[in-house]
């Protein structure tokens, strides 16, 4: 990815006066940033959640992916302004992904105290 926008990967993020594409560069970079942050935490609550609930999870995950690459493509799309881009392409889907395991979780949760 640095190799096709000319710069180090010393110098991430890159410096807008520094490197001629550095604002394309930083935006890819934090639209991948977004998916890594957020990676872990929706798959603890998929593998709890689909203990209870596996298909529901296994579509949750499904559209979470989906949302979490429309959400790149959206805002790495520098023709968009950078407060909007993220979903314009769709990217909403992905918090349908995470609400369904949040909401499979909380059920296994409140299973499990119930008893």
């Amino acid at each position: 990815m640095t190799i096709s926008f000319e710069i180090s990967s010393i110098d991430t993020p890159a410096t807008p006066k520094h490197h001629k594409n550095a604002d394309e560069f930083n935006r890819v970079q934090r639209g991948h940033q977004n998916f890594l942050e957020g990676n872990d935490s929706y798959a603890i609550m998929t593998l709890l959640g689909g203990l209870k609930y596996p298909i529901v999870c296994a579509v949750g995950t499904v559209l979470f992916n989906v949302g979490s690459v429309l959400y790149l493509k959206g805002y790495s799309d520098v023709n968009l302004d950078v407060k909007t881009a993220r979903y314009k392409k769709g990217a909403a889907v992905k918090w349908i992904g995470f609400l369904t395991s949040l909401v499979s979780t909380i059920s296994l949760g409140i299973s499990l105290i119930r008893g």
